[in-house]
């Protein structure tokens, strides 16, 4: 059944570009929809040098990885104590949720606007906010556990922090790297923000000089790489998640 819908996938991405490549090639005239696919072509080349992608690359690709590495580690030591308190006393979590009405882009521009254009402080805004969704994700799904695994840890003489740590955490693996997929594109998608607003050398202020260029299938190109960039990293987490991670939990 996987295969086939891979292969749907496949045939329908294919189709797009097929009718792509017609309309806007040969047959509709030059617009601003979408750029004729021979001139994205020659940007996908001429980008490379006109906007020093290199440099993009490496300094978007390592925030948003480094910071999810360090987040991963960073929530599942926190997870333990929001965990215990959700358990113990949901109501002072629930008091918390109002901050989740505020745009994320509205953290991005105080942090420009309290630390400016500083690399560090990119890492960091996004370190907190892959910190923090990972750590909601935990609480959320520790609401779905099954009950039975905490009650025969508590009967095998297991401490509070050691059922939480050893079993309510590490059971909730698959769940997190399931939502960690779309974690990963909101990271993407808060670093070039912050790059955008801050005007750092990533991609974020790439899409800035293209824009101010009016830079039109340069604006295409780079979003066609950022995309590959994106799907391969989304296919690292899932292939993290098949062979590390690979159970089903049972919910009550």
């Amino acid at each position: 059944m996987k295969k086939i819908n891979f292969d749907s996938k496949i045939i329908f991405a294919l189709t797009l570009l097929f009718i792509y490549i017609i309309l806007f090639e040969y047959i509709l005239p030059i617009n601003k929809l979408l750029p004729k696919p021979s001139i994205l072509l020659e940007s996908l080349i001429v980008i490379w040098q006109d906007y020093n992608l290199i440099l993009a690359i490496s300094i978007t690709t390592s925030v948003v990885y480094l910071s999810l590495f360090i987040s991963y580690f960073v929530s599942r030591s926190v997870a333990i104590l929001l965990i215990r308190i959700e358990f113990e006393s949901p109501s002072v979590l629930e008091k918390l949720k109002i901050f989740q009405y505020f745009p994320a882009f509205f953290f991005a521009i105080i942090f420009v606007y309290w630390f400016g254009n500083n690399l560090i402080y990119e890492f960091l805004f996004t370190t907190i906010f892959s910190s923090i969704a990972l750590c909601i994700i935990y609480v959320k799904e520790f609401k779905n556990i099954n009950k039975i695994y905490l009650l025969v840890a508590k009967n095998l003489g297991l401490s509070a922090n050691q059922i939480y740590s050893k079993v309510a955490i590490k059971s909730l693996q698959p769940n997190i790297f399931t939502s960690m997929r779309k974690i990963h594109y909101q990271v993407w998608i808060l670093a070039m923000i912050y790059e955008f607003i801050a005007g750092i050398n990533g991609f974020g202020g790439i899409y800035k000089d293209a824009l101010s260029y009016s830079d039109f299938s340069g604006l295409f190109a780079i979003a066609l790489i950022i995309a590959i960039l994106i799907l391969l990293g989304s296919s690292g987490i899932t292939f993290i998640h098949k062979k590390l991670f690979f159970w089903i939990n049972d919910k009550n």
